[in-house]
């Protein structure tokens, strides 16, 4: 039962740390673009700003 329970506490971490890095990813999108909008040079798709 030992055994059980932390393979489940090892998938649950893994599927939970996958599932932050999109999130975070998209925060850095998002800061980028309010970055570049209050320096007056909006991109024209937020695709460009992730580059």
């Amino acid at each position: 039962m030992l055994s059980r329970t932390a393979d489940h506490l090892f998938w649950m971490s893994r599927y939970t740390e996958r599932a932050e890095k999109p999130h975070a990813m998209g925060l850095s999108i998002q800061h980028r673009v309010r970055a570049q909008h209050v320096r007056g040079s909006q991109p024209c798709s937020i695709k460009e700003a992730a580059c």
